[in-house]
């Protein structure tokens, strides 16, 4: 499949794309915030200053192995994950976590186009990663791009594999542990997303959100 071109990507398009694979989530603030979007492209940011991953080699793996499952995402997912800020997260508190994953947001205050009521973003977690249970107040969601991982939410225990969606109630706990490949996901916040963010069994513990 070729790059696509900044004169051939649309953020809309993209959008559109990610909505499909929602279509079956029953949560309509999140469809009117997409839905929104998809009636007024959401404005570029200028200018924004781009970093790659720590996990670079693992990124470009995950998005040249993306299957079927979530195939129509991948030219759109490959155009922009080198046009954005990758934040290899330790949340400000590295005792409670390893250097195992890196985030970048696409779209939100800090993304390459901005939303004042919505955060999305790329996620990719190394293999062997243990993400330890963390919460927060933003109600978040993920669709698995690639790879798979046990994914834990409060105490109930789920298989990710590309396709999957994931919601996380706000202060909901959840941990995502990664088998031998690494894992690719979006991720979008909505709610109160410039809330806090904790680790379960820390909760005294304002951590970063970026």
């Amino acid at each position: 499949m070729m790059n696509l071109r900044a004169d051939d990507f649309s953020i809309q398009a993209f959008v559109a794309q990610i909505l499909l694979h929602l279509e079956k989530v029953d949560h309509p603030d999140l469809h009117k915030i997409f839905h929104g979007m998809l009636e007024k492209s959401p404005p570029l940011n200028h200018p924004l200053e781009t970093k790659p991953p720590f996990f670079q080699q693992e990124l470009e793996d995950s998005i040249q192995g993306i299957p079927a499952q979530t195939v129509s995402l991948k030219p759109g997912v490959e155009y922009l994950a080198n046009r954005v800020y990758w934040n290899d997260a330790s949340r400000g508190v590295p005792e409670f976590t390893v250097k195992g994953y890196s985030f970048a947001e696409i779209i939100g205050k800090f993304g390459a186009y901005l939303h004042d009521s919505m955060r999305l973003g790329l996620y990719v977690q190394a293999p062997s990663v243990d993400y330890p249970a963390h919460a927060h107040d933003a109600e978040e969601f993920y669709l698995i791009l690639n790879g798979h991982a046990e994914w834990q939410i409060d105490d109930e225990s789920h298989h990710a594999e590309a396709g999957s969606v994931f919601h996380h109630p706000p202060t909901a706990g959840h941990r995502m542990i990664t088998s031998d490949q690494p894992l690719l996901a979006l991720w979008m916040w909505t709610g109160a997303i410039e809330g806090r963010y904790w680790f379960v069994g820390h909760e005294e513990i304002d951590c970063q959100l970026k």
